[in-house]
């Protein structure tokens, strides 16, 4: 609290920011994926799932898929057990403008048909 005192006092500007979607992802498109979770890694300021995808030749993709944070999860109705490796979903969202195999995640599908939607900053 004082360090919070003594930068509103000080006379300095205190910027908080966070990154634009826009900056990161196409958000003139949306992509759908299902695929198995690998690897989750559950920490603020977004949770990622490391998804394998089966394209259409079969051929297995790694795709990083950024969620909302641990606790918009959470609220939406998922967890870290519904998100754990080796669970399957479906994704849909934005795909990354510079990197391949990269999804802002807007929605996600689970196998008994529970889905959670995410709302994103564009």
């Amino acid at each position: 609290m004082a360090l919070l005192v003594t930068l509103l006092t000080s006379g300095k500007s205190v910027v908080w920011a966070h990154h634009a979607t826009a900056a990161q992802y196409d958000i003139s498109r949306m992509v759908t994926l299902t695929g198995v979770i690998s690897k989750l890694d559950w920490a603020n300021p977004h949770v990622h799932a490391f998804v394998d995808v089966k394209r259409a030749d079969g051929v297995l993709e790694s795709w990083d898929a950024e969620l909302a944070s641990p606790g918009g999860i959470i609220v939406a109705g998922l967890s870290k057990e519904t998100l754990k490796p080796g669970a399957t979903l479906t994704l849909k969202g934005y795909p990354g403008n510079r990197a391949d195999r990269t999804i802002c995640v807007t929605r996600v599908k689970m196998p008994d048909g529970m889905t959670a939607t995410f709302t994103v900053g564009i």
